[in-house]
């Protein structure tokens, strides 16, 4: 192994949190539940020293609350989250799509469009969580090519939240296929490079899931 394959490496205690992220996508770990240090340690047969490691990297992406005297919970997310990550993400996606179409070229949509096909496939398999992983690659692929190092950085930071709530976004679809569509739909946006119809097309793909729970109290838990 060379010094290059050992810079690729990443901690022990950021892969632990990259396990624990990933159960809480696919809902193994669920919201409110409480992470508890030494069988943690034991399930993973490392230190409880990596284990607060893992945790704290948690904590700074507000996927779990360490409380006084009581422990290390998943975060509970309400309605009132979800609309503030929705307003977010209208301020900061539509801007980078927009700013993306000036630099999207033909290479770029060919590899947008292998997104598309892997989406396909998943929505038929019904796998909701490799649909959803794709969901992300298609939004980041382009959001990379807005051209303002800043507004890349913004999104990178809010994508662990997004992700959250993307992995329970199947209850407010009639179907996976019916979520794949909605991506072949702005595809075929970006393509006509019609700035309107890419803002308009976008935040109502964005707002979907909020306006499904806009009846709701503010304080209701998102499920």
């Amino acid at each position: 192994m060379n010094d290059n394959d050992q810079l690729l490496i990443k901690p022990l205690g950021e892969l632990i949190a990259d396990k624990l992220k990933e159960d809480i996508y696919q809902r193994k770990i669920k919201f409110g539940s409480r992470l508890i240090e030494t069988d943690l340690a034991v399930r993973f047969d490392v230190s409880r020293s990596t284990i607060r490691e893992a945790l704290r990297i948690l904590e700074q992406e507000e996927l779990v609350i360490s409380k006084a005297r009581k422990g290390t919970f998943v975060a509970k997310f309400t309605n009132k989250d979800l609309k503030e990550l929705t307003e977010v993400r209208k301020l900061i996606e539509v801007k980078a799509f927009l700013n993306a179409l000036d630099h999207l070229q033909k290479n770029h949509y060919e590899d947008l469009q292998h997104i598309l096909f892997q989406m396909e496939q998943a929505a038929k398999d019904n796998d909701w969580n490799t649909l959803v992983e794709l969901d992300m690659s298609f939004h980041q692929y382009v959001i990379q090519l807005c051209g303002n190092s800043r507004i890349i950085k913004i999104y990178e930071s809010i994508q662990t939240q997004v992700r959250v709530y993307m992995a329970h976004l199947d209850q407010y679809y009639s179907s996976p296929t019916s979520y794949y569509r909605e991506h072949k739909d702005l595809y075929d946006i970006l393509l006509q490079k019609d700035r309107e119809l890419v803002k308009k097309q976008l935040e109502n793909h964005i707002e979907y899931v909020e306006e499904r729970v806009l009846h709701l109290p503010d304080d209701e838990e998102f499920q």
